[in-house]
């Protein structure tokens, strides 16, 4: 509290850092600012067994939080692909997972206890009107310094892994969806090879440790990311190779068939050490696949190599004022390019183009990925926009919390 008095006492920025793991600045400092960390801030302090409940520091780590909610028999109830996330930053920017029984991590949030831009510290329940506005608070209505979370008994998940083609995708979507407590799908750019992930709870015995050193070490680790980083550092200097490369990587990598069963955690994680920047956009699900003929369509006939999948996943939605769900049920699309060795091959043109045509079907893009839209697209997309900026001007006079990412979002002046 001292350090926010003071910020707003010598007119200083304040930006508050977790992971750092965000594809953007919407962390950063200006200069002269000051950045806080709340890496020391990571203690759990309470586990209520009877509610299934948590209470923990805002720094604590992804991984940490699974280690001590494991210990305690419980598990979180849905988890994105990377699981390193610092946990005040997952739910400041909207951190999700697939399954459209599931909203995004903040979903999951039962109370916030946030240092105010004025230096006050304030406690938001659920039950609040004004949790619809703290839910995605992008880092600029205060410095988030404890959370309690609902979880779940500790369960493991079964996983079928399965080549499917498009077609049958588009036809049996409905069903996908509604059986399955966790469903999505990825591309391989360039073939015809599309994969269903489907994750359902289960009290199935858990697969051999020798599956999971094969699936996670030896497939996930040595193949998909030191063998393909391999590849890719070629491709970099001629980029044609791309699709040669994916052919490959889509006949080692992608099974037919494919049945396992892991706890939780470790089933929704995908092991990823590639340098890479990232766009992902939400959309309504109603338009899933007109939206994905256009992203196929667009990279055959711009003539764009993209070297790293697809991946569509879906979520509940919600009814916050930031979340790119609020309002609707969403399908969301990510792509990616990678850096093999800090080559960096040209993708902005790439970017760009999902940009345009995710513009046209209202899509909102995640807030700690890349983007190159403009302060009238997000009026139009999201209801709540002026309204939010309103009260985040509000509760912050001097805009201390507000940093270039935030000006450059709302076109103001620097």
């Amino acid at each position: 509290m001292a350090l926010v008095k003071e910020a707003n006492a010598h007119g200083k920025r304040l930006k508050v850092v977790g992971g750092g793991d965000s594809y953007n600045d919407i962390f950063c400092p200006e200069e002269g600012g000051i950045l806080l960390s709340l890496k020391v801030m990571d203690r759990v302090l309470e586990v209520d067994k009877r509610l299934n409940r948590v209470t923990v520091e805002a720094g604590i780590m992804m991984p940490d939080l699974i280690r001590c909610l494991k210990k305690a028999g419980l598990s979180l109830s849905n988890l994105g692909t990377n699981i390193f996330d610092n946990l005040a930053g997952a739910c400041s920017t909207g951190y999700h997972g697939s399954g459209i029984n599931y909203a995004i991590f903040s979903s999951f949030v039962t109370a916030f206890e946030i240092i105010t831009p004025t230096g006050e510290k304030k406690h938001i329940e659920k039950s609040d009107d004004a949790f619809a506005i703290y839910a995605v608070g992008l880092g600029v209505l205060g410095i988030i310094t404890r959370i309690t979370l609902q979880c779940e008994p500790y369960f493991r998940l079964e996983v079928v892994e399965k080549k499917m083609p498009f077609e049958q995708i588009e036809a049996e979507f409905d069903q996908l969806l509604a059986e399955n407590d966790h469903f999505k799908f990825i591309w391989v750019p360039h073939t015809k090879d599309f994969m269903v992930w489907l994750g359902n709870r289960t009290d199935k015995p858990r697969s051999s440790a020798y599956k999971k050193f094969m699936t996670y070490f030896t497939t996930g680790l040595l193949i998909n990311n030191l063998f393909h980083e391999f590849l890719l550092f070629f491709a970099s200097f001629r980029r044609s190779l791309v699709p040669r490369i994916n052919r490959l990587m889509s006949r080692i990598l992608l099974p037919e068939y494919s049945e396992s069963v892991y706890d939780a955690h470790w089933a929704f994680f995908l092991p990823h050490l590639l340098k890479q920047d990232v766009v992902e956009y939400a959309f309504d699900i109603k338009d899933t696949f007109k939206v994905f003929k256009e992203v196929i369509a667009m990279i055959e006939e711009k003539g764009i190599y993209v070297d790293t999948p697809v991946e569509v996943r879906f979520v509940k939605g919600d009814n916050y004022w930031m979340s790119p769900s609020y309002g609707m049920d969403s399908c969301w699309i990510g792509t990616k390019i990678h850096f093999p060795y800090y080559r960096h091959p040209e993708y902005q043109r790439y970017f760009t183009e999902i940009d345009t045509i995710l513009l046209r079907y209202r899509g909102r893009p995640h807030w700690g990925k890349q983007f190159r839209i403009t302060t009238g697209d997000f009026k139009r997309t999201y209801p709540k926009w002026d309204a939010f900026w309103r009260y985040a001007d509000q509760e912050d006079p001097n805009r201390i919390l507000q940093n270039g990412f935030i000006r450059r979002l709302r076109d103001l002046e620097e």
